[in-house]
């Protein structure tokens, strides 16, 4: 009996208990929410909740209704089970298995905050308009922050109004209270200054954000009021359930409140992350969107309908992939005109973080005149950067400053086959025709991953099919979509992509953990470079598109279209600094240079131009001087210069000519005083053009040894240098000295070259060695006809110094007018700052020894200096001579070489007489052509003999002259004398009596001056009336 009785006080016991425990939690049971379906339920949280949730430690939420078997963390429970209590719940999210929450203290009462929204609403209408949230800006610790301009209340009521109606909701004023509970609590706002400098309240947000200091102060203060409750209750809970984060966890927490990485946590922030995105995947679906307190009225203010068109959404996903990341719901929200364009005020009123590219980095100004904003297409460029960069820094647990990049964001860069510096041939129709393993035919081969179909590359994927993107193996024509991204095929050779640029972009890319494609495009040129467009239909959902980049190795790729060759705007392109420490400009001349003797110079000269032009112009004005002493000399110098013309003019010509060159044979002089000033002249006018002559021989001779014997850019000045005709001919001549002869290959330069038709050629560094490569003539030294000489030029001019570097769209026009990537001077600085290390620790030197250093030595040596043709010349002359002497001495020989004497004797006298030069020999007349002569002769001696008789008369004639004329000169003689001693005579009388005269004077004056002594006046003398005569010195 006492059993059954004590068992039936233990059933009537547990009885009781059941159902006080049933009573207990009948209100938690009654007030599930968790699939709350309008945007009000999702706020519903009751007080009879609340309180349970403040009586009851969170790792019992889920075994207080459940069964014990399974155990879930209080914030998971309140997100899957009970969400419409998740504004009165504070999650530290930390540790990740199971975070801790905060709910407790007077701050952290969120049925005080409805009581509060019911106080304000003064007029009834279940929302607050501005001036209701003035009273609730004016209660401690907003009214401080106000007052001291560290919040801005204009800027609360803009972003507390989510959905733009104009009013505060309740759902909207406990979202705004659940936020600012941290300010409330730790009874500061934020510290952080403006980026300009102002106060905080007119910076970003308004002042409305929590910086990482207030976040690290809410934990501090909330752990405290937790350990106080724990500790408080009956019998105590666990309080190692909650602590304080330590220096990880709290950098993790921050990384992940703060979305947009700006340093600061907006209310935007706040509501994306932890109300409107349910499930957590980072971005908000149609249907989290309509569940949202985001607007749903169309422009008529009408409820949007989510199936049919759903306005707002649409307004929201910019980029079409059917997802509202949070970068587009913060530019509607930065919005503040709804324009769909950011202004500088609204961007920075926005919260866009200069880290992430300034204003002026991501906007263009549309129309001249105009302010630059950011419309939906240069924001989308801006969200790509910024999620790739931010979910990269997420990865990689590093800061922007290493520049970070997703390895879900794709580089795609596209590459052409340039050897040395690229090597991705693709395969020929030839090649693939007989089913080659890499070409694009389908013969039975199976993807290296066939349950997944995944891949790295196309030499991963069957033939007829390659590797997308996102690294899937699909078929070829899936790998190039219509739209705004084309797809080139990349059906490479078995070899991998390699080559010195190729191996240093892979190696900078590979340190910063990017993740690249490689795309084989034929005829690749810096405009194929393209900004990440939206992808369109049904590959929109295949993830974001890649930012397509161009590797360029050579001059005309960075710098001119493929198909028109106009000229590139480099600017507008973001590029790496060059990966080839040599890049730049090098002169190129022949291996071997020519010896210059000074006999070859000799003929040049003689040949050349200056050299006739010279002659031209010096026989026009001898001939013009010779009509000059002609004409003063003809009349009375007659047997110099003979009256008639023809005759006169010759010996004019050839006293010029022997005038001028100062040769001066004396056969012919002139005697006129016009003609000696004209010879005068002309002789100095000879020193001076031969002078001047002499020096320009000098001169080309010099500068023909020089262009023979190149060795650095100083030596190519004033030569005739061949240059690309699109590599800027003009600035290069000016910079150096030379005259521009313009090519449009290096081919056609070089084969110049190598014709002697110019001495040498300047052109870029990259193409020349893809051309010396090209003619396999690149791994030889010796027998190759052209080498560099001296080092790369203009390194420091960005025009002429890259050929080899990395690019991307910056601020270009393709696939859409108006791009700003940001993204594009991100990635480039990032790899410059690699591209240092390479240098620094030998990288870039052994990739360039591996591939751009000719691995045999020169074995030609040095040339020997001796002008063989002319050494040839000098000997077989001196043979010849030697033998003549032999031939003619030997008494073998003798009778022969004097047969053969007479012979050639007798052939060059017919050869005289027929051409005129001079009579035939009597030894080879005949007998009539003898008397001929002898006929002749008698003629000539008989006028010969008339001539002397005349000449014999008219020289007695002369000498009876000469007589009378030498005695009429000894009288002349004679009388000349008798008047020399005359005049001497009466030279000597006049000398003498002048003498006499001077003395006389003399005396006279002497005696007067005696006799008259003192008395002397001397008025007499010529002086003034008053003066007086002394006879003492005063000193």
């Amino acid at each position: 009996g006492g059993g059954s009785s004590s068992g039936r006080r233990a059933a009537v016991l547990g009885l009781c208990v059941a159902v006080v425990c049933a009573v207990g939690l009948l209100p938690l049971a009654e007030a599930s929410c968790q699939t709350p379906i309008t945007p009000e339920e999702a706020f519903s949280c009751t007080a009879a909740d609340a309180s349970y949730f403040k009586a009851h430690l969170p790792d019992t939420w889920w075994t207080a209704t459940n069964p014990p078997n399974q155990y879930v963390p209080g914030l998971s429970f309140i997100k899957n089970y009970y969400s419409c209590c998740r504004f009165c719940i504070w999650s530290f999210e930390f540790p990740p298995s199971a975070p801790v929450v905060a709910m407790h203290g007077p701050t952290l009462d969120c049925v005080s905050f409805k009581n509060d929204f019911t106080a304000f609403d003064q007029d009834k209408t279940l929302s607050l308009n501005k001036t209701e949230m003035g009273f609730y800006l004016a209660r401690p610790p907003n009214d401080y922050l106000v007052a001291n301009k560290i919040l801005d209340g204009d800027a609360v009521f803009i972003q507390a109004d989510l959905d733009r109606s104009g009013a505060i909701s309740l759902e909207e004023f406990l979202l705004l209270r659940h936020f600012w509970a941290v300010v409330h609590t730790v009874k500061t706002g934020p510290l952080s200054a403006a980026d300009d400098g102002r106060p905080i309240a007119v910076g970003p947000l308004g002042g409305l954000f929590l910086d990482a200091g207030m976040v690290q102060a809410f934990f501090t203060v909330a752990n405290s009021m937790n350990i106080e409750t724990y500790l408080m209750q009956n019998p105590p809970w666990d309080t190692s359930l909650t602590r304080e984060p330590v220096a990880e966890e709290l950098s993790e927490t921050l990384l992940a409140f703060d979305i947009d990485g700006s340093a600061r946590i907006s209310l935007e922030e706040h509501y994306f992350r932890v109300f409107a995105d349910r499930n957590g995947d980072g971005w908000l679906s149609k249907d989290e969107y309509y569940l949202s307190l985001y607007k749903k009225t169309n422009p008529a203010g009408k409820p949007d309908n989510p199936y049919l068109f759903p306005i707002n959404f649409i307004l929201h996903d910019w980029d079409n992939d059917e997802r509202i990341t949070f970068l587009e719901r913060k530019f509607v929200a930065a919005d503040v005109n709804q324009d769909a364009e950011l202004t500088r005020e609204e961007w920075v009123r926005g919260d866009f973080p200069n880290q992430y590219g300034p204003f002026d980095g991501h906007s263009m100004m549309a129309d001249t005149g105009k302010e630059p904003t950011i419309n939906t297409v240069r924001f989308f460029f801006y969200q790509v950067f910024h999620e790739c960069a931010t979910q990269g820094l997420v990865e990689y647990r590093s800061s922007l400053v290493s520049a970070p990049w997703s390895r879900s964001c794709i580089l795609d860069v596209l590459i052409d086959h340039r050897p040395p510096f690229v090597n991705a041939r693709l395969n020929t129709t030839a090649e693939c025709a007989g089913g080659h393993t890499f070409c694009n035919v389908a013969n039975g081969t199976q993807d290296k991953n066939p349950l997944t179909h995944t891949c790295e590359s196309d030499l991963d994927c069957a033939n007829g099919r390659g590797c997308t993107y996102y690294g899937y193996c699909h078929k070829q024509d899936d790998l190039e979509p219509k739209g705004a991204i084309p797809r080139w095929r990349r059906w490479m050779n078995n070899k991998v992509p390699s080559g010195y640029t190729l191996d240093v972009m892979k190696e900078a890319m590979s340190r910063l953990k990017y993740n690249y494609t490689l795309t084989v495009k034929a005829d690749l040129r810096l405009d194929d470079a393209l900004a990440p467009m939206p992808l369109e239909g049904a590959k929109k959902k295949q993830g974001r598109p890649p930012l397509t980049l161009v590797l360029t190795s050579a001059f005309e790729q960075l710098r001119y279209t493929a198909k028109d060759s106009n000229p590139i705007n480099v600017t507008r392109y973001a590029c790496t600094n060059s990966l080839w420490p040599s890049d730049g400009f090098v002169v190129v001349v022949r291996t071997t240079p020519d010896v210059l003797s000074n006999q070859l110079g000799m003929w040049y000269m003689l040949g050349s131009a200056s050299f006739v032009n010279f002659v031209a112009v010096f026989f026009f004005f001898v001939l013009v001087m010779g009509h000059f002493f002609w004409f003063f000399e003809r009349t009375i110098n007659e047997d110099h210069f003979r009256g008639f013309y023809a005759e006169g003019v010759m010996d004019g010509l050839w006293f010029a000519m022997v005038t001028v060159t100062t040769v001066g044979y004396g056969d012919k002089v002139c005697l006129t005083n016009l003609g000696r000033f004209c010879g005068a002249f002309w002789m100095l006018f000879g020193l001076i053009c031969f002078g001047l002559f002499g020096g320009q021989v000098v001169t080309q001779l010099g500068e023909m040894q020089q262009a023979s014997n190149i060795q650095s850019v100083d030596q190519i000045f004033g030569l005739n240098v061949g240059v690309l005709a699109k590599a800027y001919p003009g600035e290069l001549s000016s910079i150096y000295g030379f005259q521009a002869r313009r090519f449009d290959t290096v081919k056609d330069a070089a084969d110049a070259v190598k014709r002697k038709e110019i001495p040498a050629m300047i052109m870029p560094h990259a193409d020349v060695l893809a051309y010396f490569t090209a003619e396999q003539q690149y791994t030889q030294e010796c027998g190759n006809p052209l080498k560099i000489v001296g080092e790369p030029l203009l390194q420091d001019k960005l025009q002429f110094s890259i050929q080899n570097a990395l690019c991307a769209c910056d601020r270009c026009d393709k696939p859409r007018s108006g791009t700003s990537v940001y993204a594009a001077q991100y990635l480039t600085e990032a790899i410059n700052g690699q591209m240092q290390e390479l240098a620094s620790e030998g990288f870039l030197a052994t990739n360039q020894e591996r591939y751009l250093i000719p691995t045999t030595t020169d074995s030609c040596g040095p040339g020997h200096g001796f002008d063989i043709w002319s050494i040839v010349a000098m000997l077989v002359s001196a043979s010849t001579y030697f033998f003549l002497l032999w031939f003619v001495n030997s008494k073998a020989t003798r009778p022969v070489a004097l047969r053969m004497y007479d012979r050639l004797e007798g052939m060059l006298l017919e050869v005289a007489f027929v051409i005129g030069v001079k009579q035939r020999s009597r030894k080879y007349l005949n007998a009539e052509e003898e008397g001929d002569v002898d006929e002749e002769e008698d003629a000539n001696v008989l006028v010969e003999t008339a001539r002397s008789v005349h000449i014999e008369r008219y020289m007695d004639k002369l000498q009876e002259l000469c007589l009378g004329h030498n005695a009429d000169i000894r009288k002349l003689q004679v009388e000349v004398m008798e008047g020399r001693k005359t005049m001497s005579r009466i030279i000597r009388f006049f000398t003498t009596s002048g003498a006499i005269i001077l003395c006389v004077v003399c005396n006279v004056y002497t005696t007067l001056v005696i006799v008259w002594g003192s008395e002397v006046r001397l008025t007499e003398l010529g002086a003034a009336p008053g003066a007086t005569f002394t006879t003492s010195l005063e000193l």
